[in-house]
């Protein structure tokens, strides 16, 4: 059956009509959100506590801890003392920092105990019948530094290479060699204090962008700087073998003339070796403060 042409025409227009839809490309996808950036709360380093209080800093950058302003005998009792530490908490890490307190103690037994006498006598000059006392908590202090938990990692090397160093030096060079050896071993710790102390700013800079309904205390109260051990003391008993500048100049001659020549004044010498009159306590009995164990 032939179709007629109007027929056609229409069939032809309605064929196009639905090509024409098929070919429309269809709307293009909803732009997407932008991406969450998950905003991470800093943490304190190595494993420490949240709100931890940290020393205050000196004048010359330095954390003020009980090692500052020392004497050089202080120097090296306080050097005992963390290698002290170091025997009793590095075990982990393995035997050499315990070996080496060991030969220390039997290598410089003669000059530990000078040591160990001059700041007897220093503490007794200082605070009369409560220097003992002053100097057993000063002891704690300096233990509980050396032996705080987050640096006890990073302390114990430090304490083993400083150990060696002191073993194998000549004990008369001891004295002289404490102060720096002393600070090399606090080195440890005034890294820790720098690293806490960059923490806190950190968590107060990420606090007042991201934690406005969080409460968090972003600056401890420092801890209050330990006290200066007192300086250094003459032997009981002590005087100078020396004249004073007055004594030494002779006064001018009353009628002009030209003055007496006047003998050299004798040399000067320093003071004798010290004696102890405390009883014998080469190995002290220090009591090492319990602290928290912490996870590595």
């Amino acid at each position: 059956m032939m179709l007629s042409s109007r027929r056609l025409g229409r069939l032809s227009l309605a064929s196009l009509a639905v090509l024409a839809a098929c070919s429309t490309p269809p709307p293009p996808p909803p732009t997407p959100p932008p991406p969450v950036v998950p905003t991470i709360r800093p943490m304190p380093p190595a494993n420490a506590v949240e709100g931890m209080s940290i020393p205050t800093q000196g004048a010359d950058g330095k954390y003020l801890t009980a090692n500052r302003g020392v004497t050089s005998n202080t120097a090296l009792w306080h050097l005992r003392m963390g290698l002290n530490v170091a025997a009793l908490n590095c075990d982990k890490y393995g035997p050499t920092a315990r070996n080496q307190y060991n030969q220390l103690l039997a290598v410089h037994k003669a000059a530990l105990n000078g040591a160990n006498a001059a700041v007897d006598r220093n503490y007794s000059v200082a605070y009369g019948s409560s220097g003992m006392a002053s100097r057993e908590r000063l002891n704690t202090v300096v233990y509980n530094f050396f032996a705080l938990p987050p640096v006890i990692k990073s302390f114990c090397p430090v304490a083993v290479t400083v150990g060696a160093k002191m073993i194998a030096m000549p004990s008369d060079q001891l004295l002289e060699a404490a102060p720096a050896l002393l600070a090399e071993l606090e080195k440890p710790f005034q890294e820790f204090y720098a690293a806490y102390a960059d923490y806190l700013r950190r968590l107060a800079e990420w606090q007042s962008r991201f934690g406005a309904t969080v409460t968090v205390v972003v600056s401890p109260t420092p801890l209050p700087p330990p006290p200066i051990p007192p300086g250094e003391a003459p032997p009981k008993g002590w005087t100078p073998s020396y004249k004073s500048a007055l004594e030494a100049t002779p006064p001018p001659p009353s009628d002009g003339g030209v003055a007496p020549a006047v003998a050299p004044a004798a040399s000067v010498s320093g003071p004798p070796a010290a004696t102890r009159t405390l009883p014998d306590n080469s190995q002290p009995k220090l009591i090492v403060q319990p602290l928290p164990t912490t996870s590595e």
